[in-house]
C-alpha cells in the first residue's frame, strides 16, 4: 500500500508539470527507484525483528545453522521484492506513460538490482534486529550501502528507456557483481552477527 500510495502521489505531482521529453527517461528512472527503494526499506527492516519481538530468536538459533537462517530470510525478502516489483513497475509504466526502448534490458536491470536490494537490506536487518532505534538505524545503514546499486539501477533504466546502445549490459553486470559481493560477504558475516 505504501508503494501504491507513493506512486499515485508521484503521478499526480509530476503530471502537473511540463517535463521535456529528453528529461523524462532519467526523471522516471529516478522516481521508479525511489519508490522501490523506500517501499523496500519500509518493509524489509522487520526481517529479523519478528523473531526478536516474539522471543523465538533463541529457538531459531538452536534449530538452524546461521547460513540457513540468512538464506531463508534472503529468499523471503527477495520474494517480497519480486511481488512489489510485479505490482509497482507495470503500474508505474502505465500511469507515468514510461516508454521503454529495450524491455529486455529493462527487465534484466530490475531483476538484478532487485536482487541486490534484497541482499543489502537482509544483512542490515540482521545487524539492527536487537537495536532500540531500529527504523532510523536501518535507513542510516542501508542508504550508504545501497547508493552504488541505486545509481547503477537508475542509469541502467535510463539507458533502457532512451535506447542508448546497451551492448554488454554494463549496468546489469555491475548489479550482478554487487549481488555476488553482498551475498558472499553476508554469508561470512552473518554467523558473527547471529551469535552476538
Amino acid at each position: 500500500m505504501f508503494a501504491v500510495t507513493t506512486l499515485i502521489a508521484v503521478s499526480f505531482s509530476i503530471g502537473s508539470f511540463r517535463i521535456a521529453e529528453a528529461e523524462k527517461p532519467f526523471l522516471y528512472a529516478v522516481l521508479l527507484w525511489i519508490i522501490l527503494v523506500f517501499s523496500a526499506l519500509s518493509g524489509l527492516s522487520r526481517s529479523f525483528v519478528k523473531e526478536e519481538e516474539a522471543g523465538t530468536m533463541d529457538v531459531l538459533r538452536l534449530s538452524a545453522r546461521p547460513r540457513a537462517v540468512f538464506l531463508g530470510k534472503l529468499f523471503f525478502n527477495l520474494t517480497l521484492l519480486g511481488a512489489l516489483e510485479l505490482i509497482i513497475v507495470p503500474l508505474f509504466i502505465l500511469v507515468m506513460k514510461y516508454k521503454i526502448e529495450f524491455p529486455g534490458f529493462f527487465a534484466a536491470m530490475l531483476i538484478s538490482a532487485g536482487l541486490g536490494l534484497g541482499a543489502g537490506t537482509t544483512i542490515v536487518a540482521a545487524m539492527i534486529a536487537q537495536a532500540s532505534a531500529r527504523g532510523a538505524l536501518f535507513s542510516a545503514l542501508s542508504f550508504p550501502l545501497l547508493l552504488p546499486l541505486m545509481i547503477t539501477a537508475i542509469k541502467g533504466c535510463e539507458r533502457a528507456a532512451v535506447g542508448i546502445d546497451t551492448a554488454g549490459w554494463p549496468e546489469v553486470r555491475i548489479a550482478i557483481a554487487y549481488v555476488v559481493i553482498m551475498v558472499v560477504m553476508s554469508l561470512f558475516l552473518f554467523p558473527l552477527i547471529w551469535e552476538e
